[in-house]
């Protein structure tokens, strides 16, 4: 089996986690796969090198930009199950702006035997592209152990209510909506904590700290890059709840990351984020880019310290249905094993 990934395997995307992670849990007993990167700003040199006769190839969606060197690699293996892992693709975000690449995206879906994804969302919406039901399997991140132990006590800290974002500083995570909600509820006692790196994209990033400077409240937030995934536990257990207000997610696993540490959770209603909740009282889902409803949810938890206590505890509750990484991996390779060629 051959694993083909961006050469920005180095990034901490949830998308780069998440290989790294599966890859890692192989299930004892399966070759590990091999893995393979292409570069991101352009096509591979020689796509069939490296690939050899491998009889599976697990394509990360990132590389579907490359659609020559994708062709090329069907038309020299044409008997390979060829997996699409779908962590994220345009044409399954109603918000994507750019319809060349989701059009592209679509054209591509066809080389594929199967796909795995993320949520439930993201493999409904590739049925609705046209992939067949069987085919297409949700394998949801899975939770480190060091997320598992007993969660703090947050009642008993006196100090201000601590927001935390976990995301890397893009345009589509919603950060410029947050912002405004926190300047509308500043007679309240808060601080927000953000952790997020600015390498994906330097220039946004800048224009969001250029805004940051110019807030009010500028003074009430704590801007860190990257921090440290051994560290993460900690600082989920620092703060009160945690706020997501992303314009779309397939899954979120920093948000699967915040319930595990008994955290409620405040986020937009978007793609497969919902499912981590699954309905449960865990937290507020409001509509995207709508900072009058998050400032109002922010509020809500807030000033209500036991509410956040019963959401916590209905988060971790919900956290526990949530795989461990040995438990997806298994899966994944089950589903890969399973899979059938599509006759061309």
């Amino acid at each position: 089996m051959i694993f083909i990934v961006p050469d920005i395997a180095g990034t901490p995307t949830g998308g780069n986690v998440y290989n790294r992670r599966i890859l890692d849990a192989w299930p004892q007993g399966s070759p590990p796969p091999d893995v393979v990167t292409w570069p991101v700003d352009a096509g591979p040199a020689d796509p069939l090198r490296a690939i050899g006769d491998a009889e599976t190839v697990v394509v990360d969606s990132l590389c579907l930009q490359h659609d020559d060197a994708l062709r090329a690699v069907r038309a020299q293996r044409p008997n390979a199950r060829l997996i699409l892992l779908a962590h994220y693709l345009n044409c399954v975000d109603p918000r994507a702006s750019d319809a060349s690449k989701a059009d592209g995206e679509r054209g591509l879906l066809p080389l594929f035997d199967g796909a795995v994804t993320p949520s439930e969302y993201v493999r409904t919406a590739l049925i609705r592209e046209g992939m067949q039901p069987d085919a297409v399997c949700v394998v949801p991140p899975g939770l480190d152990a060091r997320f598992r132990p007993t969660v703090p006590d947050r009642l008993d800290r006196c100090r201000p209510v601590q927001l935390l974002t976990v995301a890397n500083v893009l345009p589509g995570k919603g950060l410029d909506v947050l912002l405004e909600a926190l300047r509308t509820i500043q007679e309240l006692d808060w601080t927000w904590r953000l952790i997020g790196g600015t390498d994906l994209d330097a220039e946004y990033a800048e224009s969001f700290r250029e805004q940051l400077q110019a807030s009010p409240i500028r003074g009430r937030v704590r801007w860190e890059g990257v921090v440290d995934s051994h560290a993460m536990p900690a600082a989920y257990d620092n703060a009160d709840f945690f706020v997501l207000p992303t314009r779309f997610e397939t899954c979120s696993m920093a948000t699967r990351e915040a319930m595990a540490r008994g955290m409620p959770v405040v986020a937009s209603k978007v793609g497969g984020l919902p499912e981590n909740l699954a309905g449960a009282a865990a937290g507020h889902l409001v509509p995207p880019d709508d900072a009058d409803a998050l400032a109002d949810a922010l509020r809500d938890l807030i000033v209500h310290p036991e509410r956040r206590r019963a959401m916590g505890e209905t988060a971790w509750d919900r956290s526990t249905h949530f795989p461990a990484w040995p438990d997806a991996a298994r899966r994944f390779a089950q589903f890969a094993r399973s899979l059938s060629v599509i006759e061309r």
